[in-house]
C-alpha cells in the first residue's frame, strides 16, 4: 500500500500541479488495461469481466482528458490502440455489446468525453476500419435502453462523442433523456437518482456534473440553474480540511466528490465566489493525497480510506476507482480562470437545513461536519443499512460498516443505536421512512426494529463539535440497548471511563459519549478490524443498557474534534 504523495510526490495546488496530477494518477490504469483482459485484476463484482476490464481502461478517461496536453504521447497511443481492440467484435479483446441496461452503457460516456475532448489523440490516428468499429459500438450505445436514473445521462454524453467526430445519430434520442432526467428534480437543486431513490453523492458527481460539462459542449442549460443551487447547499458537506463528510453508495469513488466544484469553473458558472470553490476543490484532493490508497504499482486500490473490498458495493471493481478523476474537469476552465488564481477561501462553521436532501449538516468551530440523518436505507445495495440507515456521520471520524457476527463489535454502531433481544445479535434502523427536517436544524425519524418496537429519534447538532440523540421508545419486548459515540485508531489509544460518560484519544482526534440520565453504562470496544471507512482497527465508545417493556426516555451527547 502507498499514497498519492509517496507514489507521485506532492501535490501542487495550481492548474500546472493538478495537471501533472491528472496523468500520474490515470498512467497505471491505462498501463495494466493494455495488457489485456487477462491482467485485470480479479474483484468481487455483479458485472463480467470484460466490462470491469473496460472500467478500467476508459475512466481515467475522465481525468486524462482535460490533462491532455500534460499527458504524455504514448500513452494516448496506447489508450487508443486499445479502446479500437476493445470495441472490435472481431478481436479477443472484444468487451461486448452494448445490451439494454448493462454496465458497458455507463463506459460509453467516458470514451464520447474523450472523443469530445481529444479527438486528435482518440480518433485521428485510428484506422478507418478500426474507426467504423468504435463509431457503430458508440452508436449502439447512445441508442441503447439504460437504467432509469442518473444513467440517462450516458447516451447524451455519447452522443457528444459521435458529434464530435462527425457520426450521424437521431437527436430525439437524447433529448428524450434529457427530458426523463428533469423529471427527477426535488428542488432546491436536488435530484432523486430515478423514482423514489436516494439523494447522495450522485447529486455532486452525476446530476450536477454531467448537467454542466453538458451545457459546456452543447450549450443547453437546463440544468445549470439546479446545480447552482445545489452548489450553495453543498458547501456545508466539506470539512475546512478538505475532507467531504462520507455517507451513502459508491464512497469508493473517493474524491468524485469534490467534482462539482470543477465542473462549475469547466462550465464557468460562479455558482459560490471563485475563492470559495477554488477552496473546496484543492482541499479535497489535498485531503486525499496522503492516504493509503493505492495499490503498489500506483493503481488506485478499492476501499475508502484504505484498500478494503468489503466497504464498497457489489458493482466496485478494480477499475471502477479511476471515476475520482471527475475532480479535474476544473481543467477545462484553463489557468487564466479565477478557479485556479484565486486565493482558497476557508469556510467558516454553519448550520444548513436541506430538506430535499433529508440530511442537516453541521461545520463546527473546529471545522468538522456532521450530517444529521434522516434519509432511510438502501437494501439493494451492498451495505445499505450503514451507509444511508446511520443516524449520523462525520467528516472527522467517518464511520463503520457492521458484519455478521455476535456483539456490539460486528454491529459497529458509531453515528447509530441499536437493540438486541439476546445481547448477542444487533439489529439498527433499517426499514423505516426518511426522518423530517425541520427549519430549527433538527431530525426527527421514526423507525421499528420489530414490529412491536418504536422509535423516535430527535438529533440536535451544536457548532461546538457536539450533537445530541434523544430516543423515545415503546416496546413490547425487554431489549438490550448499545448506541456508539465516533471511532478512533485504534493504535495508541488512551480512554478515561466514568460511569455515565466515556473520553478516548487517538492520533489527535477526540471521541466522548455522554448519557444523559438513563443509567446506560460507558465503556469501550473494539469492532471488528476492517470495519470503518478510514481506519483498519478502530475503537468506539458505547452505552449499554437494558430496557424493559414500556415505555422509556435516552438521551445520549456525542463529540468529535481534534484534541
Amino acid at each position: 500500500m502507498t499514497s498519492p504523495l509517496r507514489a507521485f510526490g506532492p501535490l501542487e495546488p495550481t492548474f500546472t500541479g493538478w495537471r501533472e496530477a491528472a496523468a500520474a494518477l490515470g498512467r497505471p490504469a491505462v498501463d495494466l488495461a493494455a495488457r489485456g483482459p487477462d491482467a485485470m485484476p480479479v474483484t468481487m463484482s455483479n458485472h463480467s469481466h470484460e466490462e470491469n476490464w473496460f472500467e478500467l481502461l476508459t475512466r481515467p478517461l475522465w481525468g486524462l482528458a482535460p490533462a491532455k496536453d500534460a499527458v504524455p504521447r504514448d500513452l494516448w497511443h496506447t489508450l487508443a490502440g486499445t479502446l479500437a481492440r476493445a470495441l472490435d467484435p472481431a478481436d479477443d479483446w472484444y468487451i461486448g455489446d452494448a445490451g439494454p441496461r448493462n454496465q458497458r452503457c455507463v463506459e460509453s460516456a467516458a470514451v464520447g468525453w474523450g472523443l469530445v475532448l481529444a479527438p486528435e489523440l482518440l480518433w485521428d490516428p485510428l484506422a478507418p476500419k478500426a474507426k467504423d468499429k468504435v463509431a457503430a459500438w458508440l452508436s449502439q450505445a447512445y441508442e441503447t435502453e439504460v437504467i432509469d436514473s442518473n444513467w440517462r445521462f450516458f447516451p447524451v454524453l455519447a452522443g457528444h462523442g459521435l458529434d464530435a467526430v462527425g457520426v450521424e445519430r437521431d437527436p430525439a434520442i437524447a433529448d428524450a433523456h434529457l427530458k426523463r432526467l428533469g423529471e427527477f428534480y426535488l428542488g432546491d437543486g436536488v435530484f432523486e437518482d430515478g423514482p423514489g431513490n436516494r439523494v447522495d453523492y450522485y447529486n455532486p458527481f452525476a446530476f450536477h456534473t454531467y448537467g454542466l460539462l453538458h451545457y459546456r459542449i452543447s450549450g443547453d442549460d437546463r440544468f445549470v440553474a439546479p446545480a447552482a443551487a445545489f452548489a450553495g447547499r453543498f458547501r456545508s458537506w466539506f470539512a475546512a480540511d478538505g475532507a467531504a463528510v462520507p455517507y451513502g453508495r459508491s464512497l469508493g469513488y473517493r474524491f468524485a466528490q469534490g467534482s462539482l466544484w470543477g465542473a462549475l469553473a469547466a462550465a464557468d458558472v460562479e455558482a459560490v465566489p471563485w475563492a470559495e470553490a477554488a477552496g473546496f476543490s484543492r482541499r479535497h484532493l489535498q485531503w486525499w493525497w496522503d492516504k493509503p490508497i493505492l495499490e503498489p504499482d500506483g493503481r488506485l486500490s478499492v476501499g475508502y480510506g484504505y484498500p478494503n473490498d468489503a466497504l464498497v458495493e457489489q458493482y466496485l471493481t478494480a477499475g471502477s476507482p479511476w471515476w475520482a478523476t471527475k475532480v479535474f474537469t476544473g481543467l477545462l476552465a484553463g489557468p487564466a480562470h479565477p478557479f485556479w488564481t484565486a486565493e482558497a477561501a476557508l469556510p467558516g462553521p454553519l448550520s444548513e437545513p436541506h430538506p430535499p436532501a433529508r440530511a442537516v449538516h453541521v461545520r463546527d468551530t473546529g471545522g468538522h461536519v456532521t450530517r444529521l440523518n434522516g434519509q432511510a436505507w438502501r437494501p439493494m445495495m451492498r451495505g445499505g443499512k450503514d451507509t444511508y440507515g446511520r443516524l449520523a456521520y462525520s467528516s472527522l471520524a467517518g464511520f463503520s460498516h457492521s458484519v455478521d457476527g455476535p456483539g456490539l463489535e460486528a454491529a459497529a454502531p458509531d453515528g447509530a443505536l441499536v437493540f438486541s433481544e439476546d445481547g448477542r445479535h444487533w439489529r439498527g434502523r433499517e426499514d423505516s421512512d426518511d426522518g423530517v427536517v425541520r427549519a430549527d436544524g433538527t431530525v426527527v425519524i421514526t423507525w421499528r426494529p420489530w414490529g412491536d418496537v418504536t422509535v423516535t429519534t430527535t438529533l440536535e447538532g451544536a457548532r461546538d463539535g457536539w450533537h445530541s440523540r434523544t430516543h423515545e421508545i415503546a416496546t413490547a419486548r425487554r431489549l438490550h440497548t448499545g448506541e456508539g459515540g465516533w471511532c478512533v485508531p485504534q493504535r495508541g489509544h488512551e480512554a478515561a471511563v466514568a460511569n455515565d460518560r466515556i473520553a478516548v484519544v487517538s492520533q489527535g482526534i477526540r471521541s466522548e459519549l455522554v448519557d444523559d440520565g438513563a443509567n446506560r453504562c460507558a465503556g469501550l470496544i473494539a469492532p471488528m478490524p476492517g470495519t470503518h471507512l478510514y481506519w483498519p482497527a478502530t475503537v468506539l465508545p458505547v452505552l449499554t443498557g437494558v430496557l424493559e417493556p414500556g415505555r422509556h426516555v435516552l438521551r445520549a451527547r456525542i463529540f468529535a474534534g481534534n484534541d
